[in-house]
């Protein structure tokens, strides 16, 4: 890399990190049955909850976000249990295959891709089926960038003996969400999205109704039993050997979040992405999502367009990496990421290089429109 060519990362995961986060994993580690790591633990438990807008203990796991999917399919359900599952993308058809290999009779509510579902047919799906144990889905579908009304779902699964999951790995810090206010009784997050750190950590948290659905789980299980996970939670002890120095960092990286308030992160992505979308549609681009999160903007690729081609002229000869399409949206949209350490001036590289690469490749017209249209959103106050 030369001094030309600096590197951006607009994915929906990772994300950009922190300079000071970055330099926090230079630290020594220590050992993790030690009283010194034991307080860091108990320190950043007690702060993802701020982060989560939760009262309920929040865990963390060593493993990717989709550990702590599988922990709340394994250490809540039986085999046999009824569950639904709102399928909008490839995330939402992931909750749809665990519950599944475990044995659930699961009713799957297929949303066409790029559209949000309608809360009538849950409530639909709930009076049909009265003995649902769990209703699955995201705050955010990354595939897709689209968001759902978890608040009006949240009503209506609260009226019923069923546990609402929601996997907020995109979503948690960028998009407004309230889990206790809304009825939500699991919540599960990855390190490497708004929280600004690799990939590595994953976190749960669980309401006491949900707790009540783990001392029945038959499910086998024993890296994500839940039950290991609380036993010497309050004493910031881990059941298995933890990434000590993803701890370290999510120690400094939480410092940043906490002072900037969760009030303050939510309004910086919702300017973000407002001026993303504002900077896309003047380059005459149509966005994908029909109800859009403020972590990602998926976009249609322009069919004239190849998408590997323009995908690649940003990343190789401009230094800033998008997301293209999955599965059957392949080559179809791109997806820019609004997400975590992002800053105004990030999102002016990121539609810049959009005008530029359609320029390349034929769009003589798109330059400038993009940016100007972008930087009215960006000149409001955070």
């Amino acid at each position: 890399m030369t001094i030309s060519h600096k590197r951006y990362l607009f994915t929906p995961g990772p994300t950009m990190i922190p300079p000071s986060v970055t330099a926090a994993r230079a630290k020594e580690i220590p050992h993790h049955r030690t009283p010194e790591f034991r307080a860091l633990t108990q320190k950043v438990h007690e702060q993802l909850k701020n982060i989560f807008c939760t009262s309920h203990d929040v865990y963390s796991m060593t493993c990717s976000g989709s550990g702590a999917m599988e922990a709340s399919v394994v250490s809540l359900l039986s085999p046999g249990d009824v569950v639904l599952c709102v399928n909008a993308g490839k995330f939402g058809h992931r909750w749809v295959d665990l519950c599944k290999r475990y044995g659930m009779e699961v009713i799957e509510l297929v949303v066409p891709r790029g559209e949000t579902l309608d809360p009538a047919e849950l409530q639909n799906a709930l009076r049909q089926k009265p003995n649902i144990k769990a209703v699955f889905t995201q705050l955010t579908e990354t595939s897709t960038g689209v968001t759902f009304d978890l608040e009006a779902m949240g009503k209506m699964i609260s009226g019923t003996d069923a546990i609402f999951v929601v996997d907020a790995i995109s979503g948690l810090a960028a998009d407004r969400f309230l889990p206790d206010a809304w009825g939500v009784d699991v919540v599960v997050t990855g390190s490497q999205k708004a929280l600004m750190l690799p990939p590595g950590l994953a976190f749960i948290s669980l309401s006491q109704k949900a707790w009540k659905c783990v001392e029945t789980s038959t499910c086998p299980k024993y890296y994500f039993d839940l039950k290991r996970y609380r036993k010497g939670h309050d004493q910031g002890d881990h059941p298995f050997t933890p990434a000590i120095g993803l701890y370290i960092q999510l120690e400094e990286s939480l410092r940043l979040l906490q002072e900037e308030t969760i009030e303050h992160i939510w309004r910086r992505h919702e300017i973000l992405a407002r001026a993303t979308r504002a900077g896309m549609e003047a380059l005459g681009l149509q966005l994908f999502a029909k109800r859009s999160s403020n972590a990602l903007t998926a976009v249609y690729m322009p069919t004239h367009v190849d998408a590997k081609a323009m995908i690649n002229i940003m990343k190789t000869e401009l230094g800033v990496t998008v997301a293209g399409g999955q599965d059957e949206l392949k080559d179809k949209i791109f997806r820019i990421a609004h997400l975590g350490y992002i800053d105004r001036f990030d999102i002016l590289a990121a539609v810049g290089s959009v005008e530029i690469a359609l320029s390349h490749l034929g769009e003589k017209g798109s330059l400038g429109k993009g940016i100007t249209a972008a930087q009215k959103i960006l000149a409001e106050p955070f």
